[in-house]
């Protein structure tokens, strides 16, 4: 499996909310929340993974991911530094194109969450896609709305169309079928999303072509968003191991 982790965002909100590193680098509970969030991964690891990380070119980003994946023993891994912003987590993971094998599974990954570790795992993997999702409150998820059957029929950007919301984790099962989807539904830039190239839409485009697309659903209390200083703060103040 691909395992493509987008961190090439700007980090403004901790920026303003004074930390002086990386998001990634910052401490709680004695980890990095990059060492956090690739705990929620656990259940994918396998020997033959390959993980490629996205992440802005800063001075001690590269040698901080590779000395953290050493501690983790991921060994296969390839760095990708960039020095501009993308129009969007889709395009910042289609990047990694040029490290990935065609035929190997792919699974995207934001790095925002810690899913406690097991709760996502490889077996529970079905379909053409997959994306592993939670119940909560809020319309600032995006939300997958369900057919009788259980497979996927709409994949929607921060509107609540059912209480399945994203966990930020997005399989695809190949990819080659994400460069696919990509080149094939942003060629129209009417399909941009407030400016943006989201992954989720994705899945709409390949429900629209026929593709099965399925979720899993994780418990409320095995989820802890790392997105913004405040859902930190609640990490740091509530988590008790």
């Amino acid at each position: 499996m691909t395992i493509v982790i987008t961190m090439a965002g700007l980090g403004s909100r901790f920026i303003k909310a004074g930390y002086q590193v990386p998001k990634y680098m910052i401490e709680a509970h004695g980890k990095t929340l990059f060492e956090w969030s690739m705990e929620s991964l656990n259940g994918f690891h396998t020997q033959d993974n390959h993980y490629i990380f996205i992440v802005r070119k800063e001075s001690e980003s590269k040698d901080f991911i590779q000395r953290k994946c050493k501690d983790m023993n991921l060994l296969n891994i390839s760095i990708i530094e960039l020095d501009y912003l993308t129009d969007g987590q889709a395009t910042t993971a289609m990047l990694a194109n040029q490290y990935w094998t065609k035929e190997s599974e792919l699974l995207i990954y934001n790095i925002d969450t810690y899913v406690e570790a097991g709760q996502m795992r490889s077996e529970q993997v079905e379909g053409d896609g997959f994306i592993p999702c939670f119940h909560a409150s809020g319309t600032h998820w995006s939300f997958v709305k369900l057919d009788e059957g259980g497979k996927a029929m709409e994949v929607r950007e921060k509107d609540r169309i059912s209480d399945n919301c994203t966990l930020g984790a997005y399989y695809f099962k190949s990819c080659k079928l994400y460069e696919e989807l990509y080149q094939e539904y942003y060629s129209s830039n009417e399909n941009l999303e407030n400016g943006e190239k989201y992954v989720a839409p994705l899945y709409n485009y390949l429900i629209s072509k026929g593709g099965d697309v399925r979720i899993s659903l994780v418990d409320f209390d095995k989820v802890h968003v790392l997105g913004t200083p405040e859902e930190l703060n609640i990490f740091i103040e509530t988590y008790k191991g």
